[in-house]
């Protein structure tokens, strides 16, 4: 190689060597941080390896957090600690979720500390601790993910922060819109704090309109065209005949005019009313909605609970239930009149009405109005939308009800279907099948669903064997009274006495014992056969054969 090419060599090595040098210095330069993109999509500034994100002034953020970390851990709450965290949420707010969990801890320490205070605590900081605790809520999600969580969690603190603010009533639909989100969101799973606290705002709601539409009842005008619909009607009515058919026409004319007049009113009202536009939507329809869906999500958890044994579960949400039940139905003046009136007229304009039957079916449950006109008709719709055994057995009763034996025969089978996982339940409604189908004449069949109980569960079988005793028992005209033989017409009640005795039943195995043959006729019909102790075929439906005793 000439001298040249050497030279030229050397040339690239040193230039090769610079330029790893450079490198290796803006390497140094920049640590090795990266960008990162936060849950929300914001982007994080300084982040290294160990998922640490500093931001614009690295060296000076990590001071302020060791600094932090070390006051958070050492318990030290004071205003030195409170000035690093602002810095730090200020200026790198996406450092890592660690700020959050100290963050936390540090407002409700400060907040613990200020409400200890009681008369001489500050108001105004208070409200600023409370405020940042929320805040901290939202912003872990937004950074960290989980965001659901952690509003969920958010809400255990909400109400408690600001349900005696000045300004709480006027922001009742933003607090509404809040819960029922998470409620819409978490469902069954919704926690039992964030439910009671979506109860009171829903009653507060309500309470809300009550007062705007009182408004409207105390204007003068409103009150005026009241008064002339009832005056209007005492004429009407005519009680006690001393109207003319002149007046009654008279009157009859200003009542329509009154009502039309209120109605033009109302509207008036509504449109500019501040008050009632607000709270317009917050009726009595929207109450009723509101306790069917809290009542749902409270039910599936009481149920969830008791089925796991966890009594605390079921206390907390019996506690919810209870509060819906007194909080939001114990606004509804709702009876078997106005179920069977007002919501009876709605679901009669439009049978399909899925809700107006929910209604329907449960609020006539709840008040004991079962026999309404529409009951069963809602139960039928409920039903077909979301069968349920318990439903089946419902409808089963209505048909009982009716006398209508053979559909009470078809829900209850319907209802036996529906309870495969529930053994016992479906040992229940057997025994109840059983029964219709004796009422029918079918005693075979009924005597056959009773062992089909047993077979489901052997816990029932007291009543079962009980029940096929009673079919024994009462089968005498049926199967025997027209015999010449005094001993054979007797082997209903032996039979009788088996079932009883399988049963334990013991009153009623004296019973039938009292029915059995007498000596005197084992001993006259001997030639045929007949001796104490001996075998004796029974016959008729019941088959079989049993062994021949004596009354005693």
């Amino acid at each position: 190689m000439n001298k040249l090419a050497t030279f030229l060599l050397g040339l690239m090595f040193v230039a090769g060597i610079a330029q790893a040098q450079e490198e290796g210095t803006e390497a140094e330069k920049d640590n090795g941080l990266t960008e990162q993109n936060a849950a929300d999509g914001s982007v994080k500034k300084g982040c290294d390896a160990r998922g640490y994100c500093w931001g614009e002034n690295v060296e000076e953020t990590k001071s302020k957090y060791t600094f932090f970390s070390d006051n958070m851990k050492a318990k030290n709450y004071g205003q030195e600690t409170l000035d690093a965290f602002n810095y730090l949420y200020t200026n790198a707010p996406y450092i890592h979720k660690n700020l959050y969990i100290y963050g936390l801890k540090l407002f409700k320490a400060k907040l613990s500390e200020e409400t200890k205070k009681k008369d001489t605590a500050d108001k105004n900081l208070i409200t600023e601790y409370e405020d940042m605790v929320l805040k901290l809520y939202d912003e872990r999600g937004k950074y960290f993910g989980k965001a659901d969580t952690w509003e969920s969690t958010k809400g255990k603190y909400l109400y408690r922060y600001v349900k005696d603010r000045p300004d709480f009533d006027e922001r009742l639909p933003e607090y509404y819109n809040f819960y029922r989100g998470i409620a819409d969101r978490d469902g069954e799973k919704t926690d039992d704090a964030n439910m009671s606290a979506y109860v009171a705002i829903v009653a507060k709601l309500h309470i809300s309109y009550k007062k705007a539409v009182q408004g409207f009842n105390k204007d003068p005008k409103t009150k005026a065209q009241k008064s002339a619909i009832l005056t209007a009607n005492s004429v009407i009515e005519n009680k006690d005949g001393k109207y003319t058919d002149d007046q009654i026409k008279e009157y009859t004319a200003k009542k329509e005019a009154a009502e039309k007049e209120l109605v033009n009113l109302e509207t008036a009202f509504e449109q500019n009313d501040a008050e009632f536009k607000k709270y317009k939507s917050y009726n009595e329809n929207w109450l009723m909605d509101e306790y069917d869906f809290v009542s749902e999500i409270a039910g599936k958890n009481i149920a969830t609970a008791e089925a796991a044994k966890k009594d605390k579960d079921v206390k907390s949400w019996t506690r919810i239930q209870t509060m819906a039940d007194k909080y939001i139905m114990g606004m509804l003046d709702i009876d078997c009149d106005f179920i069977n009136e007002k919501l009876g007229a709605k679901f009669k304009a439009d049978p399909s009405d899925l809700g107006t039957a929910k209604k329907i079916f449960g609020y006539s449950i709840r008040k004991k109005c079962t026999d309404g006109p529409y009951f069963l008709d809602a139960a039928l719709v409920v039903f077909e939308a979301d069968p349920q055994a318990a439903m089946a057995s419902v409808i089963a009763g209505q048909y009982i009800k009716r006398d209508d034996v053979d559909k009470a025969i078809e829900w209850k089978e319907k209802a036996i279907e529906l309870y495969a996982e529930d053994p016992t339940k479906q040992a229940e409604t057997s025994i109840d099948l059983a029964k219709l189908y004796n009422k029918k004449g079918l005693k075979t069949q009924a005597r056959a669903q009773a062992y089909k109980a047993i077979e489901f569960d052997s816990e029932i079988s007291k009543e079962a064997y009980t029940f096929i005793g009673d079919l024994y028992m009462g089968s005498y005209k049926q199967c025997f009274e027209s015999s010449n033989d005094n001993v054979h017409e007797r082997a209903c009640y032996l039979a009788a006495y088996d079932m009883y005795a399988k049963a334990g039943a013991s009153a009623k195995m004296s019973a039938a014992q009292k029915q059995f043959p007498s000596k005197s006729d084992v001993f006259t019909l001997a030639a045929k056969g007949y001796a104490e102790g001996k075998p004796l075929q029974i016959g008729c439906w019941i088959g079989g054969s049993t062994t021949l005793r004596v009354r005693p």
